[in-house]
């Protein structure tokens, strides 16, 4: 997603809970004014449908305004220039921690928001269209007036102070009065309705529609049906716009008895006209419109049931609106990055730029001591907030090749069990470093990307003959540790209970999850194959730990130098089957090429280091 459709969409969604809260303090102010005029409730409901209009705007606005540009011109196409390790840093112990849950479906709903969202105003459009088409024939189909009706509207707009000229046509493609039109307005009215009312009730009925006139109520009209249109999801706005629409018809009513003087004359010509009533289009105002009984009962001071907005409608409102107020924290809590209130930083660091050319490359942790030899800072960020290379957008080109050195000491680990989920205490330590020394920010999105879906390989569901159910739960405190509690030493061919070791052309795990499996295929880039910069997402449906022996040939070999690789580091075969044919025969699974939500780290800012 452009940050432009990732706003719209994050707007859209986020108006399902602004359009609630704002439909109950509608449904509030409204049973408040309950006892108050007409044109109070009016002037509130017309209030509340520009503030609906108005929330997903400015959500768009602040949300275009935390973004920052980036010119994808300024990195290097292709893989780009990379440190490549005399000892490459997969050989280091990997040791993969449960993800944080994810809700996956959200990410799902953002991505189709914004294709929805057009092809219901392309719909709700022609419903536009069409009434607009309807409104053209209704006044291109009629013949004037006589001049006794035109006579009638004359007086009647100069009592009312119409300083317009208003036309009268006579047609009969519908059989109520209205009006049409806000710069050149006219009166449309049926053979049945002019020869089927007194003379006073006629004057009264044509006072109804030039108060529309005097109201600008058309204007206010053509308003509502593009709101309807633009938020036609949204169940609150269909009934703030019918709500104007009571009003409205109630305020012309007033307006109507203030200019004829006989409210019984009125109520019997809306009786009248309702027997010959048929529906107006979106874009017409007509004399019959809303609640016929309520506005008899009204003009006629006779009692009636109270007149205000329904409880349930209130309580509705109000379930929607906290409803969709969790939704949006957990879409919060999905998609942002979580900060710890207190979050760990390191008791002293120093940073210093690499000026060796000996493309060597190292990290190690050992007790409080955190030691990063040659690392660009592309990779760096890769390691803190657990992404590949691909996932990582925008930055200068320094990124990948400036080259540094860190060395940092930690505090004392806080008492207390041990994080499990989400980023370690170190990733968080290096994550405020980086945010202080490199004046680093960023925030994450979802795109839709190609992806590759790791699922099974055979009809049947069976195991390859190197993966095996694990038989050690690694979700047990303690859970492979040895005596006194210590982790046992790791190496390339031995990754120990509950780990993960890898290099390139050689996968060794033991305890690991499906998920973490396909974690781990993410980034082989880093390992000298090739996976066309692509997620793996985890499709198997298959639960449970598992242990995992994985060898391949990489499409690049590794340099190890003259020395050799490693102590232990497992021989790589040559001749062997790429990454693809060996998850498929040694694992009983497949790569397969797919599209679908992937999330991405975009750098708003970044800058070269600060010295020590």
């Amino acid at each position: 997603m452009s940050a432009i459709t990732q706003a719209l969409s994050a707007a859209l969604i986020d108006f399902l809970w602004q359009g609630a809260l704002v439909g109950l303090l509608l449904w509030t102010s409204l049973l408040a004014l309950r006892h108050r005029s007409a044109n109070a409730r009016y002037a509130v409901a017309c209030a509340a449908l520009v503030v609906l209009v108005a929330l997903p705007v400015m959500t768009v606005i602040a949300l275009l305004m935390r973004a920052v540009p980036v010119d994808l011109h300024a990195f290097p196409s292709g893989a780009g220039p990379r440190a490549i390790a005399a000892v490459p840093q997969t050989l280091l112990p990997i040791w993969i921690e449960s993800d944080a849950p994810r809700v996956a479906w959200l990410a799902v709903v953002q991505l189709w928001a914004l294709p929805a969202w057009s092809a219901g105003v392309l719909f709700f459009s022609v419903r536009l269209a069409w009434g607009y088409t309807y409104a053209i024939a209704l006044r291109r189909r009629r013949e004037s007036a006589d001049t006794s009706v035109l006579a009638i509207v004359a007086g009647l707009a100069g009592r009312m102070g119409i300083g317009r000229p208003v036309g009268v046509l006579i047609g009969s493609l519908n059989d109520g009065p209205s009006m049409l039109g806000w710069l050149r307005p006219v009166i449309l009215l049926p053979p049945a309705t002019a020869m089927g009312l007194t003379p006073q009730q006629l004057e009264a009925v044509l006072a109804h529609e030039l108060a529309h006139i005097k109201r600008h109520d058309y204007l206010v009209n053509m308003l509502q049906v593009v709101a309807e249109t633009l938020f036609f999801y949204h169940p609150v706005v269909w009934w703030t716009s019918k709500q104007i629409r009571v009003e409205r018809e109630l305020c012309c009513d007033d307006l109507a008895v203030r200019s004829c003087g006989d409210p019984v004359c009125y109520a019997r010509a809306l009786t009248t006209l309702e027997k010959l009533r048929m529906a107006a289009p979106d874009m017409a105002m007509a004399a019959t419109g809303g609640a016929l009984l309520h506005r008899i009962q009204r003009l006629l001071g006779a009692p009636a049931r109270e007149y205000g907005p329904s409880r349930w409608l209130g309580v509705v409102a109000l379930s929607v609106g906290l409803a969709c107020v969790g939704l949006n924290v957990d879409w919060l809590q999905a998609f942002a990055e979580p900060q710890a209130i207190d979050q760990p930083q390191f008791e002293a660091a120093s940073i210093k730029p690499n000026k060796l050319n000996d493309r060597r490359v190292m990290v190690r942790t050992q007790g409080d001591r955190y030691t990063a030899i040659g690392m660009s800072l592309r990779s760096l960020i890769q390691g803190t907030y657990q992404v590949q290379e691909f996932q990582i957008v925008g930055g200068p080109s320094w990124l990948d090749s400036d080259r540094f050195d860190i060395v940092a000491k930690a505090p004392p680990e806080p008492p207390g069990p041990t994080q499990v989920e989400g980023p370690s205490r170190q990733q968080l330590m290096m994550r405020a470093l980086l945010a202080e020394r490199f004046q680093l920010a960023v925030h994450k999105e979802t795109r839709d990307m190609p992806i590759y879906a790791l699922v099974m390989a055979r009809s049947d569901a069976r195991l390859g003959p190197q993966l095996h159910r694990s038989t050690v739960d690694c979700s047990a405190p303690g859970a492979g540790r040895g005596r006194g509690g210590n982790v046992p030493p790791v190496s390339p061919s031995s990754p120990g209970p509950c780990g993960m070791s890898a290099g390139p052309g050689v996968l060794l795990s033991n305890g690991r999850t499906m998920a973490q499996l396909a974690s781990f295929l993410s980034g082989v880039t880093a390992t000298g194959q090739s996976l066309n910069n692509r997620n793996v997402v985890d499709k198997t449906g298959v639960a449970g730990t598992f242990d995992v022996e994985l060898h391949w040939t990489p499409d690049q070999m590794p340099n190890f130098g003259p020395n050799g690789p490693p102590a232990g580091f497992p021989p790589i075969d040559p001749n062997g089957s790429s990454i693809f044919t060996a998850v498929q025969e040694q694992l009983g699974l497949k790569l397969e090429s797919q599209r679908g939500p992937v999330e991405v780290l975009v750098i708003d800012h970044v800058e070269p280091p600060t010295e020590d």
